[in-house]
């Protein structure tokens, strides 16, 4: 029998489906790829119309089952949206005595922080940062004696109904789920290398009517946001200069250039006043 993962990203303008295997050498082979376009149906990354999404899910099951020829039984789920973003907390942690620093101890103190609680939203995923041992900060304190210790996580949040909503859309589509990783999260662990999340960078995913931020520094996620911005509100800022939505994604797509270079003085004169662009 085939052995595969498979993976579903559900975004503001369509959702993907995605099916490979493990290589030995730990790379993945990709067997097929589908995607469904959605219109309203999934709004700023969060899940709006259930039915809807449900009825796109199982046609994009479908759609991958025929192209493998292979039931898909599991599949892993990308969790994003607007409300997704990072906040920071510090646990304190006084010990009677001098105490060397146990696994149970940290454990204790991230079990501590877990139990945070945030107004209508909940903790999808907590990034340990370091721990404060007098004035050191450490990011393996086992083994330290010490009398105090701080616990500084990073928690990845989101409102209750992102989740919620995602799970009710694949159980309407009669689909399981296996895990449902944090998008962005997942992303950088594929697109940076290791080289550059330990020297510091940014990942911007640049979507349909969301963008995420993320920030890397010594190989730790430091900050995470969703932006509620993305290239439909360029398009719809072309149509008000009197263009049509789909004449107005094809500019944006023909003429836009994410790299500004000022030293290129280069003009173009666009013809908007029927409503057409050059093809």
């Amino acid at each position: 029998m085939m052995e595969f993962i498979a993976a579903i990203e559900l975004g503001s303008s369509k959702i993907s489906g995605i099916v490979g295997k493990k290589n030995k050498d730990e790379s993945i082979q990709i067997l097929a790829y589908v995607k469904e376009e959605m219109v309203m149906s999934v709004r700023k990354g969060v899940v709006y119309n259930l039915n809807k999404t449900a009825q796109a899910l199982t046609s994009v099951i479908n759609r991958l089952e025929s192209k493998l020829q292979y039931p898909i039984a599991k599949v892993y789920v990308g969790i994003s949206g607007q409300s997704l973003r990072t906040v920071k907390n510090v646990v304190q942690r006084d010990l009677k005595e001098e105490t060397i620093i146990s696994e149970n101890l940290i454990y204790e103190i991230a079990e501590e922080n877990c139990r945070t609680k945030f107004p209508d939203a909940e903790i999808l995923d907590v990034v340990p940062q370091e721990y404060k041992i007098g004035n050191d900060f450490q990011v393996d304190p086992v083994g330290v004696a010490c009398n105090r210790i701080e616990g500084h996580f990073l928690n990845i949040i989101a409102r209750s109904s992102v989740k919620k909503n995602l799970e009710n859309a694949f159980e309407q589509a009669k689909i399981d789920i296996v895990d449902m990783p944090i998008t962005p999260v997942a992303a950088a662990s594929v697109i940076l290398t290791e080289s550059e999340r330990r020297s510091g960078c940014a990942l911007v995913d640049f979507g349909a009517d969301t963008t995420t931020v993320s920030i890397y520094k010594n190989n730790i996620l430091r900050f995470l946001i969703v932006l509620p911005l993305g290239g439909n509100n360029i398009t719809r800022d072309i149509t008000s200069l009197q263009v049509e939505e789909d004449e107005a994604e094809k500019m944006k797509i023909t003429y836009g250039n994410a790299i500004f270079d000022e030293n290129d003085n280069e003009e173009e004169s666009v013809c908007v006043t029927e409503n057409k662009i050059p093809n």
